[in-house]
């Protein structure tokens, strides 16, 4: 299994970030779908859907520079449904008590509409995680979760009969219950976490969820 890339001094790329070299831009094109018109590429590939949404498409190759700014969709998508560390893509799950580690902003509100873009994150890399992330280092707090399930996604919005060229909305936040993904082309898989409890890290301060 292919884990997080080392630079030439040491530091480990995360597993989930995107590189510049991954960018693809097939065309999309607007197909017929119970009378109704539904997103795909002009030549679609059998792992395009996931979740009844289009997915954008990337290479895996994790060539040229690393983008910290956005992720790779498909290996952000296999963290949070695997439960794989977003560092290492290794198992974030506790062998001990079957939760799941998960590094997570303190502004985390922990209720039924709260939702995560961020896969989990194992505790060997959750030190290594807070100092390469300055928001994490002013904001982070570890949890471990009993599960997660699908919550929705972060995608691109496309208007049906106008060609799919120039998005009509771009990162919209679309729930999975209130939302038809046949207009959008998905880049972040969303989860709702259950049973967010604080953990103790050595070293990393534990906050209850707000």
């Amino acid at each position: 299994m292919t884990t997080a890339t080392v630079s030439e001094r040491g530091f480990r790329y995360p597993y989930v970030i995107g590189w510049t070299g991954e960018a693809q831009n097939p065309p999309l094109k607007w197909v017929p779908r119970h009378g109704g018109l539904r997103l795909s590429y002009a030549v679609p590939h059998r792992d395009d859907v996931r979740n009844g949404v289009l997915l954008l498409r990337q290479s895996q190759n994790r060539t040229g520079r690393p983008d910290f700014k956005t992720v790779n969709t498909l290996r952000q998508w296999r963290c949070m449904e695997k439960r794989l560390c977003q560092v290492c893509a290794r198992s974030a799950v506790d062998r001990e008590t079957g939760r799941i580690w998960w590094l997570l902003s303190s502004g985390y509100g922990g209720d039924g509409d709260s939702y995560t873009n961020a896969p989990p994150t194992c505790p060997a890399c959750i030190p290594e995680a807070i100092s390469w992330c300055s928001h994490l280092r002013r904001n982070a707090a570890v949890f471990t979760v009993g599960d997660c399930s699908p919550f929705g996604v972060r995608a691109d919005v496309f208007v049906p009969y106008f060609p799919p060229v120039v998005p009509f909305e771009r990162n919209a936040v679309l729930r999975f219950d209130e939302y038809d993904m046949h207009h959008a082309l998905a880049r972040e898989l969303l989860v709702r976490l259950h049973d967010v409890q604080p953990a103790l890290l050595a070293g990393v301060a534990a906050r209850a969820p707000r």
